[in-house]
């Protein structure tokens, strides 16, 4: 599996980014791009984030994964990548 991008103009860049006021110019996706239309919380924080950081970030990512909502992030280290593991230990 590739990482796609999306500029603004594509089919799969979401509505509800469009009508900010600075969106951003593009997203980079992998896997289930019809994501990106549904109900997200974002999780950012530390690159350099300490181990109960990281715990609490899964944690919380998790349980809002199981809320039916989508965790999005810059997909950095630390606390980002943090969650987006926690999200994906919830099987929907």
């Amino acid at each position: 599996m590739e990482i796609e991008e999306i500029d603004f103009y594509n089919k799969s860049y979401p509505n509800k980014l469009r009508n900010i006021k600075d969106p951003p110019k593009k997203l980079y996706a992998l896997g289930n791009k019809e994501l990106l239309s549904t109900k997200g919380i974002a999780i950012i924080g530390s690159r350099d984030c300490t181990k109960e950081g990281a715990k609490n970030a899964r944690f919380f990512a998790a349980n809002i994964a199981e809320a039916g909502f989508t965790v999005i992030s810059g997909m950095a280290k630390g606390i980002d990548a943090s969650a987006h593991r926690g999200a994906l230990e919830v099987n929907r």
